[in-house]
């Protein structure tokens, strides 16, 4: 879209950001008689302070992804749409923008460059030495402008990565174009693919500013942050696209009581699952028919009608029926080759998919005769297609597919919960480090202390890594306490003592000072300990959120596997898979 301001109104877009309205955890509030000074004079210095640059041409979609990140969803009106098809130039000014996930940090949207522009000449505009970071956007393509631009940015060596805007236009330009046989899963695949070959290496996402809960937008925040705070995550793992819905599920009670209701709201999902509606995938020749004669409201299914075999080689016809999230296959065997059709649920049912097949060997008829039975809505046709069966079966079999998928994508839900988790915590990282070193540089060390210690407190409880939490996710597993501690390897997530604290967040004293502290009638007065350090402060703060986060999703992981191991086995399905 066009690099203009979002109009007034914008309303945050749900999944996109931590929980609307969360504070900072309990316990990291100073005490009343502490309070740091009104005019915060002696706060965290401005080397906590972030600017990351977002660059890109003209229509790239800079502002559009920033509002994005902001939390805000970016409602396009005339004036905008004019803009960006007219080409205007934006404003030649750099807005900086706050970044509400952490307050330190300021998005830097920089005038567009043109095709014209000296790479060189247009990065040397650009105070780089007070960047963190570099996002460079592009449109529905890479051009060779954008490649000379990543060139130099290459050869700087500063932090950069690419975003490619429009991907929701470009899916919808591909669905046009290729028509019937058109398959999103393949297409996404194959935009990454043309991506990573245009770029030659380096890190780049897929997104769409205006539909951020999709595509690589959560991986590209994950990156951003950190790159923020130097704390380094795998990207290479895309979130499961099925899991989305069972993530809200569960996102109320976590967020109420943190993550150790995980396992007890799993338990009872496991005997009533979810009303999250089964996805079935129709194939085959004459599914329109089919679907049709299926579209009146079926509870708890939602109906997805998929390309036919003929549209690609078998192969290839099966990895794309592979990039389809669907929970089971329905497919319509009408006019397939009896071979292809065998090897097609056969290999479908050894990647552990359910499949139905309808109309099997033996056929005869003509095709036109079972549309017409079909659309007639009669009970059978000469293949044996009974359409009241096939709904009550579809009916019956929608909560045991949602309950296979909940299990299948355990450990994708509770790596996306952390996330949540871990983001809603470091919202208030900033605002408890200059809470406490302003206590500290006012004389009440002591307090700024047990400030921090009640904080990671907080923190581990949040987690779901303190002792009570452990025994209870224990409990509820069957797996032995012994075994959910011993994923925990945070040093902060053990409790450390006042004097460990100290150490790791006051700066360290100088080799004089500590000669005299060893020495003090003969050296004079004793010196007053030191106050604690804005940048080892934060940073401690920072690797307890972070390494908590880590311990916790282990945590989470072993518990739930336990747990997830002893349903499996009663597990079954509700309709033959041929």
């Amino acid at each position: 879209m066009a690099d203009t301001q979002p109009p007034a109104g914008t309303q945050p877009p749900a999944d996109t950001q931590p929980p609307a309205g969360t504070q900072p955890p309990a316990g990291t509030q100073p005490p009343a008689d502490t309070q740091p000074p009104a005019d915060g004079s002696s706060g965290p210095p401005d080397s906590l302070n972030i600017s990351i640059a977002i660059i890109g041409p003209q229509g790239s979609g800079k502002s559009t992804l920033i509002q994005a990140l902001r939390g805000h969803t970016e409602h396009s009106g005339p004036r905008s749409l004019d803009s960006y098809f007219r080409g205007e130039e934006g404003p030649s000014e750099v807005p900086n923008h706050p970044y509400p996930p952490l307050p330190n940090v300021t998005l830097c949207e920089y005038p567009a460059y043109k095709p014209c522009d000296s790479p060189s000449l247009y990065l040397g505009g650009i105070k780089q030495d007070a960047l963190q970071c570099l996002v460079l956007t592009v449109g529905e393509s890479v051009s060779d402008a954008d490649l000379q631009l990543l060139g130099v940015l290459r050869h700087s060596g500063k932090p950069h990565f690419v975003v490619q805007t429009h991907t929701d236009l470009t899916l919808h330009t591909e669905k046009r174009r290729q028509g019937k046989g058109y398959w999103r899963g393949r297409t996404l695949q194959e935009m990454r693919a043309r991506l990573a070959e245009r770029l030659q290496g380096g890190t780049a996402f897929l997104v769409s500013g205006l539909e951020p809960a999709k595509f690589d937008f959560p991986r590209m925040v994950d990156y951003l942050e950190g790159e923020i705070l130097q704390w380094k995550r795998s990207v290479s793992d895309l979130p499961d696209p099925q899991c989305q819905e069972l993530v809200a599920v569960f996102q109320a009670p976590c967020d109420q009581g943190g993550l150790a209701e995980l396992p007890p709201f799993l338990s009872g999902l496991l005997d009533c699952p979810p009303p999250v509606p089964a996805v079935v995938g129709v194939t085959g020749s004459n599914k329109e028919d089919v679907l049709r004669a299926l579209s009146e409201p079926i509870s708890g299914l939602l109906l997805r009608p998929l390309p036919g075999p003929g549209t690609s080689p078998p192969d290839q016809y099966l990895q794309n029926l592979l990039l389809e999230p669907c929970d089971v296959y329905l497919i319509l065997g009408y006019g397939l080759d009896p071979n292809a059709r065998t090897a097609l649920v056969e290999a479908l049912v050894a990647a552990g998919k359910h499949c139905m097949l309808i109309g099997g060997a033996g056929e005869q008829g003509n095709g036109e005769d079972a549309r017409g039975q079909i659309e007639a809505g009669k009970g059978a046709n000469h293949a044996g297609i009974d359409l009241p069966g096939l709904k009550v079966a579809l009916e019956n079999g929608a909560p045991q597919m949602v309950r296979e998928r909940l299990l299948h994508s355990l450990p994708s839900i509770i790596s996306q919960l952390v996330r949540r988790e871990r983001r809603r915590l470091m919202m208030g990282v900033y605002d408890l480090c200059h809470n406490a070193c302003t206590m500290a540089s006012a004389g009440h060390g002591p307090q700024a202390l047990s400030l921090l210690l009640s904080s990671l407190s907080s923190f581990r409880a949040r987690y779901g890594l303190d002792d009570d939490s452990l025994e209870r996710t224990a409990q509820v597993t069957g797996c032995p306490a012994e075994d959910l501690r011993a994923e925990v390897s945070s040093p902060l997530a053990r409790g450390p003592s006042v004097e460990q604290l100290q150490q790791m967040a006051c700066p360290p004293l100088p080799f004089s000072a500590l000669v005299w502290s060893y020495v003090p009638r003969w050296g004079g007065e004793e010196t007053a300990s030191p106050g604690l350090c804005p940048q080892r402060t934060h940073r401690l703060l920072v690797e307890g959120v972070w390494g908590m986060a880590e311990d916790a999703e282990r945590v989470l992981l072993r518990g739930c596997a336990k747990q997830k191991g002893g349903r499996e086995g009663p597990m079954t399905c509700h309709w033959p898979c041929v």
